[in-house]
C-alpha cells in the first residue's frame, strides 16, 4: 500500500512543535515500519521548508519519504515575506544605539592613545589629521542639518493635515478594507495553490489512500483515491459568538465542504463524535473512528537534574535574547519558581482568566512566583493591554514556540503546569508532558477530561471550571501547597495513559486507512 499525507498548510502553518505535526511524524514512523508500506507527502512549495523541518525533529530520514511539493511561490507572498523579514529583524533603535556606542568606545581609544603619546611626530601628524576630518566632516553635517529640518518641517505638517482630515482618511481606509476582504485575495491565493497542489498528487498514480489532517481543505474532493480525514474539532460549535463574523462563517463553509469529501473522519473523543460530527453535521456514526492521543511526554528531558533544565533554559535565552524583552538578558531562574501553560493564544484556550487568577495569587495571596507562557502575548491585544494595566510585563513571560528540549527544561523546573483551556478536542498532553518530569497539573473540567477521569476524588483534586476564576484560584493554591501529594494522586492517571502508546495510536490509524483503502 502507498499512503499519501496531503498538507495544504499556508506559509509557517506546519510548525514542529505543535501537536498535530507530532501526529503526523507518528504515523509516518509507524507506517515507515510496515514493510509493504509507502508513504509520500504532499504540500505546497511554501512549506517544504516546513516537511523537511516536521521530519529531522522527530528523527525521521528525508530519503524514507516521498515529498512531492509544488514549485514556485506567489509574487504577492514573496512581497510579504520580505516585509516579514524586514520587521523580525532587531529592532532598529536598539541596532543604532549598540553601533554608536561601539564607535564611541573605539573612536575614544584612539583618542587616548594619541593624547598619551610621548612622540612630538605622531602627536603633529594626529593634530593634522584630526583637523582634515574636522574639516572634511563639516559639509555632511551641514547637509544632514539641513535634511532634518525637511524631515522635521514635513512631519509637523502631517500631523496637522491628519488632525483635520484623519476622519475621512480613516473612513476612505475602512471602506477600502472591507471591499477588499469581500474578494478573500488570501482565500483565491490559497484555493489556487491547493487545486495546483490536488493537479500534482492526482499525477501519482499508485496513491491508494490518503491521509488529510485537517478540515479547511474542500479542495480534497478532487484527489484520486479514498479520503481518511482528521477531524480534532469544530471549535465554532462551542464559541459560536466568538466565531460568528465573517471569517467564522468562510471557515464553516470550508469544513462542510472537507467533511462532505471525506470517505472516513477520525477524531480523538467520543465528545467530538457525537456533538459536533453527528448531532451537528449529520455524519453517519460509522463514517467516524475515535481515536484517543498516545502519551505525550517529555523523555528528552527526563533524566534532567534541575541544574541541567536551568543550563538548557539559560542557554536559550542567552542564544533568543535578540527576540526576547531587555530584562529577560542575563535573567537567572536558579531560584524562580513558576506557572507553566504550554499553548498558543487563543480566545478559548482562557489565557486571559489565567492571566488575572495569576494576578489575585501574586498581589492578594502574596506568593513570589511568575506565569511563563509559550503562547505569543502580542498576538492578544486584549491580553496584552491587561497584562500593561496591571504592571505585570516582567511578571507574565512569553517564550514562544520554543523547541523541545527547552519546553521540556520548562516543565521541569514548573511548579505547577495549568490548563485552563475552555475547550479541547482530546485530552490535553499538558498533564503527561508535565507528570513525565515530576510537575503535577491542575486543569480544567471540560468533557475530554472527565471522559478519561472516573476517580471523583481525582476530578476534583485536579481539576476546576474554566469560567469560575476562584474555582481555579484555589486549585492552583492547594496543587502549590501540596505538590507532592498532587503528584502521588495523578501516578494512577499517568500510568493508564502510559499504557497507550503512540505506536499504538499509529497502528490504529494505519489499521483505519488500510480498510478504507481496500473497502
Amino acid at each position: 500500500m502507498k499512503l499519501g499525507i496531503f498538507l495544504g498548510y499556508g506559509p509557517r502553518q506546519l510548525d514542529p512543535h505543535q501537536g498535530i505535526s507530532r501526529l503526523i511524524t507518528f504515523i509516518v514512523k509507524g507506517a515507515l515500519k510496515s514493510p509493504d508500506t509507502r508513504i509520500m507527502i504532499a504540500g505546497s512549495g511554501w512549506i517544504k521548508d516546513g516537511i523537511n523541518e516536521i521530519l529531522d525533529d522527530a528523527g525521521i530520514p528525508r530519503s524514507s519519504v516521498e515529498i512531492v511539493t509544488t514549485r514556485g511561490e506567489p509574487l504577492a507572498l514573496k512581497i510579504y515575506e520580505g516585509v516579514r523579514k524586514l520587521r523580525l529583524r532587531p529592532p532598529t533603535a536598539r541596532r543604532r544605539r549598540r553601533l554608536a556606542l561601539r564607535a564611541i568606545s573605539k573612536a575614544t581609544e584612539v583618542v587616548s592613545d594619541w593624547l598619551g603619546t610621548a612622540n612630538p611626530v605622531v602627536f603633529v601628524a594626529g593634530l593634522a589629521a584630526f583637523s582634515l576630518l574636522a574639516i572634511v566632516a563639516a559639509i555632511p553635517a551641514a547637509i544632514l542639518l539641513v535634511l532634518l529640518g525637511v524631515f522635521y518641517a514635513a512631519r509637523a505638517a502631517w500631523r496637522r493635515f491628519f488632525r483635520r482630515y484623519g476622519h475621512l482618511i480613516n473612513r476612505t481606509y475602512r471602506a477600502l478594507f472591507k471591499v477588499v476582504m469581500a474578494v478573500e485575495p488570501t482565500e483565491r491565493i490559497r484555493e489556487r495553490e491547493l487545486h495546483r497542489l490536488v493537479k500534482l498528487a492526482n499525477r501519482q498514480k499508485d496513491i491508494n489512500v490518503w491521509y488529510v489532517p485537517s478540515m479547511f481543505w474542500p479542495e480534497v474532493a478532487k484527489l484520486r483515491g479514498k479520503v481518511v480525514m482528521g477531524a480534532p474539532d469544530i471549535v465554532f460549535y462551542e464559541f459560536p459568538v466568538q466565531f460568528g463574523d465573517e471569517s467564522g462563517r468562510r471557515a464553516l463553509k470550508r469544513i462542510s465542504g472537507s467533511l462532505a469529501a471525506a470517505d472516513h473522519l477520525i477524531c480523538y473523543s467520543e465528545h467530538v463524535k457525537q456533538k459536533h460530527l453527528v448531532q451537528m453535521n449529520g455524519v453517519s456514526p460509522k463514517r467516524i473512528s475515535v481515536i484517543r492521543h498516545g502519551i505525550v511526554d517529555m523523555k528528552a528531558a527526563e533524566e534532567y537534574s534541575r541544574q541541567d533544565a536551568l543550563d538548557v533554559l539559560h542557554a536559550y535565552i542567552e542564544k533568543s535574547r535578540r527576540k526576547l524583552p531587555d530584562y529577560l538578558h542575563r535573567f537567572r531562574f536558579d531560584d524562580v519558581d513558576f506557572l507553566f501553560y504550554s499553548s498558543q493564544i487563543r480566545p478559548y484556550k482562557n489565557v486571559e482568566a489565567l492571566a488575572r487568577v495569576y494576578e489575585k495569587l501574586l498581589r492578594e495571596r502574596y506568593r513570589p512566583l511568575k506565569l511563563i507562557l509559550t503562547g505569543n502575548i502580542h498576538s492578544n491585544k486584549r491580553l496584552q493591554d491587561f497584562i500593561r494595566s496591571q504592571g505585570l510585563e516582567r511578571d507574565i513571560l512569553s517564550l514562544h514556540s520554543v523547541p523541545n528540549s527547552v519546553l521540556g527544561a520548562l516543565y521541569k523546573l514548573a511548579a505547577l503546569s495549568v490548563t485552563p483551556t475552555q475547550f479541547e478536542g482530546g485530552f490535553p498532553f499538558t498533564f503527561s508532558e508535565a507528570y513525565s518530569v515530576g510537575t503535577p497539573s491542575v486543569m480544567s473540567r471540560i468533557p475530554v477530561v472527565t471522559e478519561m477521569i472516573d476517580d471523583p476524588a481525582l476530578l476534583d483534586r485536579m481539576t476546576f471550571l474554566p469560567h469560575d476564576q476562584e474555582d481555579m484560584l484555589r486549585k492552583i493554591v492547594w496543587g502549590l501547597d501540596n505538590r507532592d501529594e498532587l503528584l502521588r494522586l495523578q501516578g494512577p492517571l499517568y500510568e493508564q495513559l502510559s499504557e497507550r502508546s503512540w505506536g499504538t495510536v499509529a497502528s490504529e490509524y494505519l489499521d483505519v486507512i488500510k480498510a478504507v483503502a481496500s473497502g
